[in-house]
């Protein structure tokens, strides 16, 4: 087993009434959406050759994904609405409370980003339907060592990966 030689301690910090700061969120958001990216890069190969032994490494690269998204949709909320949105499914408990012209922005940028990456006919509906599958995706792959037979979900990767892509540009508009 390795040791950690020198021991890290992060001392605690305040609750403030809003999230952190805004550029401590978006840093905390990103790295959560590069950590996963990478992890999905490294296995993606090995997936197209089928070589499925490493595919239990897309829970772990999605949680990251998904919570990524979480993060920047809770900035969203916090600049409509000036509170904190609590839960963790992305359509129920975060985008479906943003204001309309917000969920205009991110839906166009998400079904544009989708369209560049080959879904052709990708629309507003598509984006709906994704992202209400997507929405519990950080729960779900955290416990997904729990999973029932018979119960299941999917992953909708491509959608994940667009929407966090776009949800992290969209956030350099928050400031």
């Amino acid at each position: 087993m390795q040791s950690h030689s020198t021991p890290v301690i992060i001392s605690n910090y305040s609750q403030r009434p809003k999230f952190y700061n805004r550029s401590q969120a978006k840093v905390f958001a990103e790295t959560h959406y590069n950590m996963g990216y990478e992890l999905y890069k490294s296995i993606l190969p090995k997936l197209s050759e089928g070589k499925t032994e490493d595919s239990w490494k897309l829970w772990p690269a999605f949680i990251n994904i998904s919570f990524s998204c979480e993060i920047i949709l809770k900035l969203f909320y916090e600049e409509d609405i000036g509170n904190i949105a609590h839960g963790h499914k992305l359509s129920t408990d975060i985008y479906s409370k943003l204001k309309d012209d917000t969920k205009k922005l991110i839906s166009d940028e998400t079904i544009t980003c989708m369209i560049t990456n080959g879904s052709k006919d990708y629309n507003y509906t598509n984006f709906n339907d994704d992202l209400i599958k997507s929405e519990n995706t950080f729960a779900y792959e955290r416990y997904s060592f729990e999973m029932i037979p018979g119960n299941s979900h999917s992953l909708e990767c491509s959608f994940l990966l667009s929407f966090a892509k776009t949800l992290l540009t969209l956030s350099s508009k928050l400031l």
